[in-house]
Formats: structure tokens, sequence, C-alpha cells
């Protein structure tokens, strides 16, 4: 007698639905490995066709005992085996060998597996996100993770069950992840979901460590901040209240830093700021230097404000005006393109500054008449802020709405994107998101204020690159540019439309009316809704690659508990071999070339079309990533976060023609990363014998002693600032944490090993 088996029981114990299709997946994957049964179409129909078989079999041998998942793949086998498909019924072995490797490594790391992660997933998930009692034990696995997530969040429905479904089916099939702060701290007593902020800085005493203080209450939340310090007078100027002269904006970005560095967040990490300064600053130079020396200003990135009007300058090769903001009279004038040059070339050097383009910020600014212009960013530059403003983050995996089904023919790449589920996915998104401006709490009353009057969010993407991957397209080609513009341009026309609808149920936010939507007669729920952000952790959480970047490698070894490395192969990569190459021992040889290289491109076995189509960060011109960077822009309300990454030979005129292509594509801003550049110190070199060699350049000397403003121009006129050409740069690409690997990507850096990322979000 054949018993009808309705559920069947997993290892861990659990009893699920028995799903036929699994069975089809499994075998056809296992096909598809081995090219055995023929193309993708063959392969789905054998699949097809041996499921029943299997089906049978497994209800036979089961004869009334439990099911279980083990005697189901036991089945498998032999259906195979019996149907003449040793080829594939020796790749399914291996990979159920696998998988039992994975099995026994999740068991090392302590957490219950319930919703079948990789085992770098659970890790990160485990060390970043999970709840723990105070012996550090974690009270809860993945799923209850984003189930405490989603009910706190639906709560700000009327009908919080039927959100709560809908957030945590996109949740946790990671189509979108919100950032950091959702999933550490909603439910929770902490519930301060948004984590970064722009604070404003008064030129006076009192305004100035006004603004310490709520930095100190911000880094203390978990929080970082982002200022401009051009509303500061020069150094040297008056200072009428006590006689004196300015000791300048670089002065006090170290009270700012030291206040940082004493301010720990709660043993997590320490807090994370922006320092801005425009181009137009007396101080500019002593600006752009102020990172030169080692431990300085270390808890800032910094970046330069350039207006449209320098870089004009910069292309004309004409004079700039430096101002004093306290006066607005002129100061100096000097050679605009010297000053840039000082500015790239201390970026080639260092990776800082970066720069914003203040005027590409503000066309994109509904408020710029009534509140006034955007001058200043969150620690990662891709969210320009109001004073006290505060923006919540969160992405959609691209790499998720690909169609993958084997009977599909389409004739072009879009046809393959699923578009349907693209369009549910973002709505969903942005009702999450808006949730989350009223259910968050935050540091001070201010922020607290702006948030809810702006309701700005900002929904991104994720996993660009793996979408690439599966269309076959190469990110360095006119169709992946035209691609990327397509994909943003759906996602920001859905997710206005969305927050048009919510403005019907819910309300516009409350400074409307003095937007340019109002004047538009557009209703809308928030401020703005789109930002591509760092997804260095997150993206690890969605086991996607990070925001719209290329990947770094397509294979490196992770070290995942105890030690143990495990080789880790970029799916897509190892699929692709796997159809272009059918001897696996040459197939092997490949991979450990490719771990050994992270690239293939040296690869002479492989052909130009998989070569095309798997380039690293480091395999793709500059320019390549500008354009990219430039595509997105242009349907994001925000900014992108997104790295520039150049070769260590490259030179300096490559870096300042990638600065001057970014703005002219329409930018908001741009960071570079030249290969082994970025410093933990630079540290002066020479011997007893020879003195060290300088290069002169005619910029402005940055003194020690205050001077008042008159003295200082008059004495700087034409003087030469020394760039020390023999710096060495001590490189530290390793995690505070963990000491496991920094991948430099999105404006950013990310441990491959446990997630830890300075942009954490």
């Amino acid at each position: 007698m054949t018993h009808l088996i309705s559920h069947i029981i997993k290892r861990n114990g659990q009893k699920v639905k028995f799903d036929e299709s699994k069975i089809t997946q499994a075998m056809y994957k296992a096909f598809l490995a081995t090219q055995e049964a023929g193309d993708r179409q063959k392969s789905y129909e054998e699949a097809k066709r041996l499921t029943p078989i299997a089906v049978k079999l497994f209800k036979k041998t089961v004869n009334g005992d439990s099911p279980t998942v083990e005697t189901m793949q036991d089945v498998v086998e032999q259906v195979l085996m019996a149907g003449g498909y040793y080829k594939t019924a020796k790749a399914y072995i291996l990979y159920r060998a696998e998988r039992q490797e994975e099995r026994e490594v999740k068991t090392v790391i302590g957490v219950v597996d319930d919703l079948d992660l990789s085992i770098n997933q659970l890790k990160v998930i485990k060390s970043r996100y999970l709840n723990h009692d105070e012996d550090g034990n974690t009270t809860e696995t993945p799923k209850q993770m984003f189930e405490r997530v989603v009910k706190a969040v639906a709560l700000n429905e009327k009908n919080p069950k039927k959100w709560e479904k809908e957030f945590l089916q996109i949740l946790t099939s990671f189509e979108f992840v919100p950032a950091g702060g959702y999933l550490r701290t909603a439910g929770t007593s902490r519930q301060m979901i948004a984590k970064f902020f722009v604070l404003p800085i008064e030129d006076s005493m009192e305004g100035i460590f006004d603004s310490v203080k709520w930095m100190a209450l911000v880094h203390q939340k978990g929080g970082g901040t982002g200022f401009n310090f051009s509303s500061l007078r020069p150094r040297g100027d008056l200072v009428s209240t006590s006689g004196g002269f300015s000791s300048g904006p670089i002065s006090f970005m170290k009270v700012f830093d030291a206040a940082t560095r004493q301010v720990m967040q709660g043993g997590f990490k320490r807090g994370a700021n922006m320092g801005i300064l425009n181009v137009d600053h007396p101080d500019i130079f002593d600006f752009i230097n102020c990172k030169s020396e080692e431990d300085e200003i270390a808890n800032f990135n910094i970046s330069v404000g350039i207006t449209d009007e320098f870089m004009q300058a910069v292309v004309n090769n004409s004079q700039f005006n430096l101002l004093n903001p306290r006066t607005k009279e002129i100061v100096q004038t000097v050679s605009a393109r010297n000053l840039f040059n000082q500015i790239v070339t201390l970026a080639w050097r260092t990776g800082d500054p970066g720069v914003i383009f203040l005027d590409a910020i503000n066309k994109a600014n509904p408020l710029l008449e009534a509140v006034g212009p955007l001058m200043a960013t969150n620690p990662c530059g891709e969210q320009p802020l109001h004073p006290f403003d505060v923006c919540n983050l969160g992405s959609l995996n691209l790499a998720k709405f690909v169609k993958n089904l084997p009977n599909v023919e389409a004739t072009t790449s879009s046809k393959l994107i699923n578009w349907k589920r693209l369009e549910e996915v973002v709505r969903l998104s942005v009702r999450f998101l808006d949730n989350g401006v009223d259910i968050s709490s935050y540091p001070i009353k201010q922020i607290e204020k702006m948030a809810k009057k702006n309701r700005r969010i900002g929904l991104g993407v994720m996993g660009w690159a793996d979408m690439l991957y599966q269309l076959k397209i190469a990110y360095d080609s006119d169709e992946a540019f035209s691609l990327a513009q397509k994909v943003m341009h759906f996602i920001y026309t859905i997710a206005h439309n969305e927050s048009e609808k919510l403005a019907e149920e819910k309300g516009v936010f409350e400074n409307w009316e003095q937007s340019s939507f109002a004047k538009q007669g557009i209703k809308q729920r928030n401020l703005a809704l789109t930002t591509i952000a760092p997804t260095g952790t997150i993206s690890m959480v969605a086991n996607c690659s990070s925001g719209i970047e290329p990947i770094f490698a397509l294979s490196y070894v992770k070290n995942v508990v105890d030690d143990k490395g495990l080789v880790y192969v970029n799916p897509y990569f190892e699929q692709a071999l796997d159809e272009e190459i059918k001897d696996e021992n040459q197939k092997q040889e490949i991979l450990e070339q490719v771990a050994k290289q992270g690239s293939c491109q040296q690869i002479e076995e492989l052909s130009d079309q998989m070569k095309q189509i798997f380039k690293t960060a480091h395999d793709i011109v500059w320019e390549a990533h500008v354009r990219m960077q430039a595509s997105f822009q242009q349907w994001t309300d925000n900014a992108v976060s997104k790295t520039i990454n150049f070769a260590h030979d490259a030179s300096i005129d490559e870096i300042e023609k990638a600065y001057i292509l970014a703005w002219k594509l329409g930018c908001k801003g741009i960071t570079i990363y030249r290969d082994g550049s970025k410093p933990v110190q630079i540290l002066q070199t020479f011997n007893s014998e020879k003195k060290p060699v300088v290069k002169k350049e005619p910029v402005i000397q940055s003194k020690i002693k205050i001077k008042t403003l008159k003295q200082r121009m008059q004495e700087e006129k034409g003087e030469q600032l020394k760039i020390e050409e023999n710096l060495v740069v001590k490189n530290d690409h390793t995690c505070p944490e963990c000491g496991g690997v920094l991948q430099i990507s999105e404006g950013c850096s990310t441990c491959l090993e446990c997630g830890f990322s300075k942009c954490s979000i």
C-alpha cells in the first residue's frame, strides 16, 4: 500500500509541507552543473520527467515511517543512477557532502538556521544583529529577528497583521533588506532606526559647543554625524568679543574629533563623522591637508564642497576668489587649477579628501527656497541633509528580480527582469521605510522634529553586479549603463507614485506646502525617496554583491569559524564555468588560478565573452566606474555611494579627469580609491645622509602660529606648499574587530569575515 505524504521532516526536526517542486529544482540544478541532460530546457524537462518517479519511490521507501529530507535525497540519487545519469548523481552526492560540511560549521556558529542561510549570512547576522542576553548568548533565530522587525514596523498601520505578513515575506526572501538600525534595534527598547544625521555649526563659541554636545548625544546612541564647517570664520580673523583672533575651522574640527574619541558607543564602535569645507573658504588649503599627519582628525571623513563656479574656473584655467564667511569679502584670489590640483594630489596619495558637488545636490532640493541649500552629508557622503535632518535607509536586492525559468526564451536582457515583482517590492519597501520615521526614537528633539517634518527616506539597490552576471551583460558596456538608467528610473517612478498614494492615505509631509512639490501640485508623503547607500554589511546578509559596485574578486578564502578557511567562488561565475568547461580537472585548475588572482582575465582557456562579463572592480577602467555612478544618479533623489577604483600606478592626471567627468555627468560627489593608497598613518622617511625630497606647488603655506587674516594673506601670497615626495603609506586592510580582510567599495570599507563596516547603516 502506498501512503500519501503531506509533510516531510527536516534535519532540525521541523515538520514542513511536502513540495514536489523542490525535488524538480534539486535535479534541475544537478543537471545544469553537469550538462548531462543537455541544455537548460532539456535539463528542466528531464527533471520534470523524473520527479514523479522519485516521488513514487519515496512513498514506497517510507512505507508509513516518518518521511525525512535525508531519505528523499537518497531516493533522488537512486533515480538519477537508474536513469543512467551517473555524472549527475556524483555531482549530487558531492553537493550533499558539501551541505553536510556546512551544517557542521553552522553547529559551531551556534545559531539555529531557520531560513536556510549560507554560512557567512548566518555568521554576519549573529555577530551584528541578533539579540543577546547578558551573557552574550543569542536569544533569537534569524527568522525571529525579521519577525521582531516587521512586527515593530507594522504597528504603525491600521491593519498591522496584514502588513506584518507582507513585510516579512520581502525580508525573509531577501528581496529587500532595511538598514542595520532596523535589524539591530526595531522591536527593542532602543529602537533608534536611523543612524546618521547632519548637525548645524554656528560661528560662535556657544554655537560650536552646542554642536559638540549634540554630536556626543548622537554618538552615545550609536549614530554618526555630518558637518559643514564653512560658516566658521577663517584662521586669524577678528573675534570682537575677546579682541583676539580666530584659530579657524580646522582647530575646531580637532575638538569634535577629540570628543568623538571619548564617546564610546556602548562598546560597539566609535562615532563616524563627515567634515566638509566649501572650496571658497580661506582655510581650504589647511583643510585639504588636515589628515596628512598620523592620527590627525582620525574620526572624520573629509570632503571639499565644490561649486559649478569653481569647476568652470578649473576648466578655463582662471582665477577663483576665497571669501571670508563672516564678511562675505574677498580675502584672496588664487589659481583654481592649482587649488584643484592640490585636492586631486592628496586624494591620489591618501584617498582624502573626497568631493561633493553642491550645485548638483541643490538642483534636486525641494526645500531650497524655504529651508535653504543642502550643505552637508552623512559620514559616507551619499545622503545630503539639512541641519538636524535624517534619512531611513533600505535596499532592494536586484539579484532577486531576474526571471530564472528554463522555459523562458528572451530576445533582450530587459525581458528577463521581473518588473511586476520589482514594482510590488518597491511599493512595500516605501511603506516600510515611511513607517520607520514614526516608530524610531531619536537622540535629540530637534532631529525628531525635522525627521517628521520631512519624512525623508532612502530606498536604494544592491546586487547590481549579480543581476548583470545573470543577464550576461558586461559591467563596463553601454548596455549596462542603459539598463542601469532603466532600472533606476523604474524604481524612482514607482517609489514616487507610492509616496503619492501614501499621501492620500496618511497625509503629506509637514514641510510639503513650502516645497517645490506643492508648486507643482504633487502631493507626496516623503520629501525624498531614493538613495544608493553603502550596503557592505546588509549585502552580506542578503548574500549578494554590494550596492552598484562590481565584485572585487571572483574567488577568495573566508575564515568562517575557528580560523577554518572556506574558498568562496562567485556562484554565477561557477555556473558559467560549468557551462563553458566540461573537463572537471581543467575546471578545478581554473578555479585554483582564479582563487589566487581574484580575476579571470589572464586565464587563456576562457572565452573572451566570459572574460568580458566576469570583470572585477580592478579589471574595469575608471571611466566605466564614473559612467555607472552617473547612470544611477540620474534617477536618485539623494546621492550615490560608489568607489571609483584606480590601479596603484594610476597617474594624478587620471584622477583629475575622473573628477571633471563626474562633475560633467551630474554626479553629486566622487570618492576615489587608488589601490594601496588608503593609509592608517603617513610617515615621512629619510636617512641621515639625505634630506627628504619635496615638490613645490604655487599654493598657500600652512602656518602654526595664529596671525591676523590680513597678515596671513600678505605673507602667504606666492609662497609654496611643500608636498612630500617620499611619503610611505602604511596600509592596514584588516578589520579592527576580527582581523579579517577589509574590502574598499561604495566609498567605505567592510569586513568580509564579520560584516564590520565603518559606514554600517
